[in-house]
């Protein structure tokens, strides 16, 4: 689970990727009335449900997804937990269940000059022979030579060399989040998987189908 820093008190929109329970196929066309989302922030023993709009719900494409938070409900810094689940509006299959972490931080703990570059969420499905789902296996990222150095004024920043990598869920499904631009050495040893690719300038892309 990704954990994404967030400004204390600010609106801010966080992702969460749809994927059918059964066979983890990412889910698109899902409107704001037929998901449930509840949040916990750090200082709350419980989750509370979040009262969704359709003003902050919002389809990026592929299965992604975003969910524009208050600031009320961002206002307390530490961890913030969210889950999003379907609901009896959404047609079957039902929705595996999405948790999200983001951290949020006060405005005195970000330093000048804090930036943002755009990145690109790549997703798939590992399976073995028999079609069924490979739990747990690595998918990961490295940028191919150091120093990088990405985006445009007033957001530039150097990228570091070091390995991001995630594993696949209960459904075989994997969701690897990269600075757009940048060239990197994908990695899946499960498959023996390993390509080289400069990343797209997309929110998301099917990491399988790129050409």
């Amino acid at each position: 689970m990704a954990c994404i820093s967030v400004l204390q008190s600010t609106p801010t929109w966080l992702p969460f990727v749809a994927a059918n329970a059964g066979n983890g196929a990412p889910r698109t066309g899902i409107v704001y009335t037929q998901v449930d989302v509840a949040y916990k922030k750090s200082v709350q023993a419980t989750f509370g449900v979040k009262t969704l709009l359709e003003a902050d719900f919002r389809e990026n494409g592929n299965g992604v997804y975003e969910i524009l938070f208050s600031a009320a409900e961002l206002d307390t810094t530490g961890s913030f937990i969210y889950t999003v689940n379907s609901n009896g509006g959404l047609p079957i299959p039902a929705l595996k269940q999405f948790i999200g972490q983001a951290f949020i931080q006060s405005s005195s703990q970000y330093t000048p000059g804090s930036i943002a570059l755009s990145t690109n969420l790549l997703t798939g499905n590992l399976v073995n022979l028999r079609g069924y789902p490979l739990v747990g296996e690595g998918v990961s990222a490295r940028v191919l030579s150091a120093p990088v150095v990405m985006g445009a004024s007033p957001n530039i920043g150097g990228i570091g060399s070091d390995m991001i990598s995630v594993v696949t869920d209960s459904s075989g499904f994997f969701a690897l989040e990269v600075v757009q631009g940048a060239e990197v050495d994908i990695v899946i040893p499960i498959i023996n998987y390993r390509r080289t690719l400069t990343v797209p300038a997309n929110q998301t892309d099917k990491l399988f189908e790129l050409p």
